[in-house]
């Protein structure tokens, strides 16, 4: 059995370390730690007076972003200790290999690039808008509007790490006072770099507007006495649907919850591409990438692959091939990004199990460990589509492309496209029904198509938003000045 490890508490610039009072947790894998009660350090944990941010909102940007800049310097995970702990328990709690994970943490500092924080505020709130009051222009030249910082509560995800940075990074561009409640699969992360924030200034104003701390989710005292208006302005909650329910039972009026819930995946193959054995190719190793990066624990891997074909038996027999082309390209994967998984799933090999007697409507090939596929012999998904992992998909057969409207909606994050030709008559329908974003899988390279996936300019969306527009507070001053129009001829 492992050694429980201690977790402290992080109170704006303070670390409390258990004591008397610690409580241990279960984590998973295992991976269970100690941290000092949370019930116990509710004061510690949020902000409370609204006042308490004028050191934060007075900051220059330009100021933020150059502490931002020099932590990143200081989260190379072999420089970090803090991070080399946080790295450790989250290879035992979480479910990325070793390989997978170094690469997750190897890009942290790049997170906090300087030049691309400044290109995230530009495009999506303005500086002028963070550090002062814009006027506005000609006769509204007495109006001016100011995005101010807010209280919130991330309630974040420990699927990949790099929640934990990114929900400091945005916290620190939007001014903010963030407290951050850490998921049990990955409790050490965003605490690792806090602290690490806290050697570098422990009276720095971004380092004393962070909190960090682990409490059960569920645990109805701790949110009822966190989300309240007079502690909490903004929530973004980036858990299961069933957290997100529970969470909502607290809100009321006052309170805004941005819910980065749970989102499905999926690919798109055209006719054309059957119909040529170099474009099978190119599209296999396309969705070999998409589908196995992360070993598919993301939000954005393809788990449904709609395959644009007929149903009859030659016809079927063509996306088996494609099925098994993209089998055949895993092992080529680079370990950075995928590899077998640890064990096998046991509750989806069951599921694998049960199609493949039923060999009349599905052909099944793979496993749980290595990746595999179930192909549907119609024009619909498998029952247990929300559960497919370990690299494993369902090849889906439609007469168009565009019958896949209908299973899309504001669930469906990522589309995988291939080949770039049907891009432009699925591109505006499929934006309507809900999906959040089309992306290549052209190029025959895994790391090329996983870079055309990820490497996205500063500022675009989210899931369809734009979270630090969202997590900023827009105030107006409107002075005297505007001439008025006399109430006759307004009345005309």
């Amino acid at each position: 059995m492992s050694a429980v490890l201690d977790i402290p508490i992080i109170a704006r610039g303070r670390v409390i370390m258990p004591g008397d009072d610690a409580v241990t947790f279960k984590g998973r894998g295992g991976a269970d730690f100690r941290q000092p009660d949370p019930h116990k350090h509710i004061h510690d944990l949020v902000l409370g007076n609204t006042a308490q941010l004028a050191d934060l909102n007075a900051m220059k940007m330009a100021d933020i972003i150059e502490f931002l800049a020099e932590a990143g310097k200081r989260l190379r995970l072999e420089d970090n200790a803090l991070l080399q702990q946080s790295f450790t328990l989250a290879l035992q709690a979480g479910g990325l290999a070793e390989p997978i994970l170094r690469g997750v943490y190897d890009n942290l500092p790049r997170m906090f690039d300087g030049d691309g924080l400044r290109n995230q505020v530009e495009k999506t709130i303005g500086t002028a808008y963070l550090d002062g009051w814009v006027p506005g222009e000609g006769p509204y030249a007495n109006v001016s509007v100011r995005a101010v910082g807010t209280r919130q509560l991330h309630i974040t995800a420990g699927n990949v790490p790099v929640v934990a940075a990114l929900t400091i990074v945005r916290g620190a561009l939007t001014k903010s006072d963030i407290l951050i409640k850490s998921p049990s699969n990955d409790p050490l992360t965003a605490n690792a770099i806090a602290r690490t924030l806290i050697e570098m200034d422990a009276d720095h104003p971004v380092t004393k507007h962070i909190a960090v701390a682990y409490w059960k989710g569920g645990d109805e005292f701790m949110d009822s006495q966190i989300v309240r208006t007079s502690r909490i302005d903004k929530i973004t909650a980036w858990g299961g649907m069933s957290s997100v329910r529970h969470i909502q039972k607290f809100l009321s009026p006052g309170i805004d919850l941005t819910a980065l819930n749970p989102k499905y995946s999926m690919s798109m193959i055209g006719r054309e591409t059957l119909e040529s054995d170099a474009a099978m190719e190119e599209a296999a190793i396309g969705l070999a990438t998409i589908a196995g990066f992360y070993n598919q624990t993301a939000c954005a891997n393809t788990r449904i692959i709609y395959v644009e074909s007929d149903t009859d038996e030659d016809s079927i027999e063509k996306v088996v091939e494609l099925g098994r082309k993209m089998l055949a390209a895993y092992p080529a994967l680079p370990a950075v990004i995928s590899t077998p998984a640890a064990s096998a799933n046991r509750e989806l090999d069951a599921e694998m199990d049960a199609v493949a007697l039923d060999d009349d409507f599905y052909h099944v090939e793979g496993d749980t460990v290595n990746g595999g596929f179930v192909v549907s012999k119609f024009s619909d998904r498998v029952d247990f589509f929300d559960k497919l992992n370990n690299r494993v998909v369902n090849f889906v057969p439609v007469p168009d492309l565009l019958d896949v409207v209908k299973w899309c909606d504001d669930t469906t994050q990522t589309v995988g496209i291939y080949p770039e030709s049907v891009r432009d008559r699925l591109l505006d329908s499929f934006a309507l029904a809900g999906v959040q974003r089309m992306v290549p899988l052209t190029g025959g390279d895994p790391m090329q198509v996983f870079e055309d996936m990820h490497h996205l300019p500063p500022g675009v969306p989210h899931d369809g938003i734009e979270p630090l527009r969202r997590n900023v507070r827009w105030v107006i001053d409107q002075r005297p000045g505007h001439q008025a129009v006399p109430m006759s001829i307004a009345a005309e």
